[in-house]
C-alpha cells in the first residue's frame, strides 16, 4: 500500500485533472469545491446567451422573421457535443436531431457577436429568388439562422485541449432542407 502522501497527492492531481477538463468547456457548470466563482461565470454565461440571441435575432429581423428563444436543452447538447470534440477541435458535425452550425477559432477575439456575425455575412452570396449561393462561398450556416421554422436556439463556446476553441450553436426545429427556401 502506498503512503497517505502519495495516496493524497494522486488524488489531488486527479482532482485537478478534472478541474483542467471541466474548465475547457466555458459553459459548464463549476464543481461544488469552486462555487466562489459560480456568480463571475453565471454572468459570462449570461452575456454569451444574450450575445448569441441579439446576434441571431438580428439577421432573422432583417428578413422580417420572429426572434428566436434560448433553450437550455439545445445549449446543453451543444455543450456535451463540444467536449467530445475538445480533444482534436476539429469540426465534425453530431448528426444529431437539430440543425447545427459550428466555428473553429485559433484566437480569442471572436466573441459570440464575432462568430454569428461571420455566419450572417454569408447571406450577401446567398440569393432568395433562387435559393442559390454564390460559387466558392458558403451559405449553409446564414440559411440555418434564417430558417423560418426555426423556432429555439442553444449554443456553447469550448475552450479545446489545444487552446483553440468551437462554438456550436444548435437549431430547433432544424433547417437547411435540400430544395428548401429558407424563408
Amino acid at each position: 500500500m502506498a503512503p497517505s502522501h502519495v495516496l493524497s497527492a494522486v488524488v489531488a492531481a486527479s482532482s485537478l485533472s478534472l478541474l483542467f477538463l471541466a474548465a475547457t468547456v466555458e459553459t459548464l457548470t463549476l464543481p461544488v469545491a469552486t462555487n466562489a466563482l459560480a456568480p463571475f461565470l453565471t454572468n459570462r454565461r449570461r452575456t454569451y446567451r444574450e450575445e448569441f440571441l441579439e446576434m441571431h435575432n438580428k439577421y432573422r429581423g432583417m428578413v422580417n422573421l420572429p426572434p428566436l428563444t434560448w433553450d437550455r436543452n439545445l445549449t446543453r447538447y451543444a455543450r456535451r457535443w463540444g467536449a467530445k470534440r475538445a480533444v482534436d477541435c476539429k469540426i465534425v458535425h453530431s448528426f444529431g436531431p437539430y440543425g447545427e452550425n459550428m466555428f473553429w477559432g485559433r484566437l480569442d477575439h471572436w466573441t459570440p457577436s464575432k462568430v454569428v456575425e461571420s455566419w450572417g455575412e454569408e447571406g450577401q452570396h446567398y440569393h432568395m429568388n433562387n435559393n442559390q449561393c454564390d460559387a466558392g462561398q458558403m451559405c449553409g450556416h446564414y440559411t440555418q439562422i434564417i430558417w423560418k421554422e426555426t423556432l429555439r436556439l442553444g449554443c456553447a463556446r469550448i475552450r479545446c485541449l489545444n487552446g483553440e476553441f468551437l462554438v456550436i450553436c444548435e437549431y430547433d426545429p432544424p433547417g437547411n432542407y435540400v430544395s428548401e427556401k429558407p424563408i
